[in-house]
């Protein structure tokens, strides 16, 4: 038995491969419903979706298709990235929540919701189920469970202030280009970014990150400042890791995945594709170790190429935070000389930065950026 904790796409990914390959495991949840509550932008790439073969859970949740970005800096520069085809699908992220579960329990996982993991202690696992003590018998605990990971607090991996932001979202009615999500930057929101990812033509996801510690305020500032109006609803706030992905994410019979170990994009926070990616590494290195023996810790070298790109998005993420807002215009407007939209538009990867980040100097155009790129490689 594989005891799974957390419901989310990266602990429903893993026990549904590990079913597949004939491993028996039960997910805990501790919410009432998979998919509830929603902390998340759900926005995810074309590209990962055909790789991960994950189209038909994208048609059943599926809101809107994207086919560019437009990204502001702080006085209103921009840069556009707009392709004839869509790049970008906007989800459900609820309802591929429980799409994803679904498939699990069909593959055979057990799921039992109201049940929240205390500890772990060698092979059992102690939980809470509807305010009682229980106990499970388990060979492996995969802690899928979130930002908040409890397994990780479990396995003693600390973590700092400063690896998280905090992000608050609300759904806007009003008028939208439903072809293009918009990136804000400002000082409204320190060392990340604001949003609108459009829903519809009437509705989108309007949201901001912030290191400053008042994320509402924050909110509060750049809608003004946009001009953004019509009636708020359905909010949420949440953390988002964005620091490095975490090492020693394997300790006993123990093993992170998803935002638990940090593997998320410190560029946009999203992690889902990426997540789901780390899941089935994982689910193959949990196969490997109890049918041949072979080391659990295996599953951290074999996200290695995951980790990579996770790195590169981190080391962008750090580049970024360095500029105040006059550097970032100055950014912004060599970056139009230097035609980077059209570049992105061409190469351009929202998961995988290593795709494009190779080819800058191969484009005349881009050269003008050689003395930033020397900047971001010595970041």
């Amino acid at each position: 038995m594989v005891t799974v904790a957390g419901a989310g796409p990266t602990g429903t990914a893993a026990a549904k491969r590990l079913q597949e390959k004939g491993w028996d495991t039960i997910i805990l949840e501790e919410h009432s419903q998979v998919g509830i509550p929603v902390n998340c932008t759900g926005l995810i790439s074309a590209s990962g979706v055909e790789e991960l073969n994950l189209r038909k859970e994208v048609e059943e949740t599926l809101m809107n298709k994207i086919r560019g970005a437009q990204i502001f800096s702080p006085n209103h520069e921009m840069v556009e990235v707009k392709r004839s085809e869509t790049v970008a699908y906007v989800i459900n992220r609820g309802n591929f929540d429980r799409v994803l579960a679904r498939e699990a329990t069909e593959a055979g996982a057990q799921l039992r919701l109201n049940t929240k993991l205390i500890d772990v202690r060698n092979e059992t696992v102690f939980v809470e189920h509807k305010g009682r003590g229980e106990i499970v018998k388990t060979k492996l605990v995969v802690g899928a469970d979130g930002v908040n990971s409890k397994t990780r607090n479990i396995m003693g991996i600390k973590t700092a202030f400063k690896d998280f932001v905090h992000a608050y979202q609300v759904v806007a009615t009003g008028k939208f280009d439903p072809k293009y999500v918009q990136v804000f930057f400002g000082d409204y929101s320190k060392n990340f970014f604001a949003w609108i990812v459009p829903e519809s033509e009437e509705r989108a996801r309007v949201g901001l990150a912030s290191t400053s510690g008042n994320v509402r305020k924050d909110f509060s500032v750049f809608v003004s400042e946009k001009n953004i109006s019509g009636e708020l609803c359905d909010k949420c706030s949440s953390l988002i890791p964005i620091g490095e992905p975490l090492k020693g994410i394997v300790k006993d019979n123990m093993a992170l995945v998803g935002d638990a170990a940090f593997q998320t994009k410190a560029t946009s926070g999203g992690g889902i594709l990426l997540g789901i990616e780390a899941a089935r590494i994982l689910a193959d290195s949990i196969d490997n170790h109890l049918r041949n023996n072979a080391p659990l810790k295996n599953y951290e070298k074999n996200c290695s190429t995951l980790n990579n790109e996770l790195r590169l998005h981190w080391k962008i993420r750090q580049y970024m935070n360095q500029k105040n807002e006059d550097q970032m215009d100055a950014l912004f407007r060599k970056m139009n000389k230097a035609k980077v939209g059209e570049f992105l538009s061409q190469f351009g990867d929202m998961d995988k930065p290593s795709r494009f980040v190779g080819k800058i100097m191969t484009k005349p155009s881009m050269w003008r950026l050689f003395p930033e790129a020397v900047k971001f490689f010595r970041t």
